[in-house]
């Protein structure tokens, strides 16, 4: 965890679209990794893929900026159902220690759920350190209490 907190640390400084950008990118590169036509060197799943002085100095890839916000919207939901109401119920301990991490420190609360979306979700550690990153970002803008109430009146409304 201490390995995701230093580079969450890093990724901070990095804008909402940025982010999501880079996480366009990384499901990308993983994907061609997956079938065969990723570059050979650091696997694109882990940690060590991620560059955070280029993507900082990057221009933004429109194509990679549009599927890093279709997967945080696909999975935002998701990670507020595992963290706000863990076994389909409203979880009051869980949520008083979300609430508690994000006060005391950013990166210590990506840190937290960085591991649970990699283990609920099956996320890879990078897509996950990224969503992580980018999620307690979103709502750490919005207030350091409440953050479920906060992250619910926030998640995309579906589409039907």
């Amino acid at each position: 965890m201490a390995e995701v907190e230093v580079l969450v640390e890093s990724l901070w400084e990095l804008d909402e679209d940025q982010l999501e950008a880079q996480i366009g990118s990384r499901v990308q590169a993983i994907g061609d990794d997956v079938a065969g036509r990723g570059a050979r060197g650091v696997d694109p799943a882990s940690l060590e893929s991620i560059d955070v002085n280029f993507a900082a100095r990057a221009s933004i890839d429109p194509r990679f900026l549009d599927a890093g916000r279709q997967l945080v919207d696909r999975v935002n939901p998701l990670v507020y159902e595992l963290m706000c109401k863990p076994l389909g119920g409203n979880d009051l301990e869980t949520q008083k220690i979300l609430d508690e991490a994000i006060n005391q420190n950013y990166t210590k609360a990506a840190g937290m759920l960085a591991p649970a979306l990699i283990s609920g979700l099956g996320l890879a550690p990078v897509i996950a350190t990224l969503l992580a990153t980018l999620i307690i970002k979103k709502i750490a803008n919005y207030t350091a209490t409440g953050i479920c109430e906060t992250w619910q009146k926030n998640l995309p409304k579906p589409t039907s």
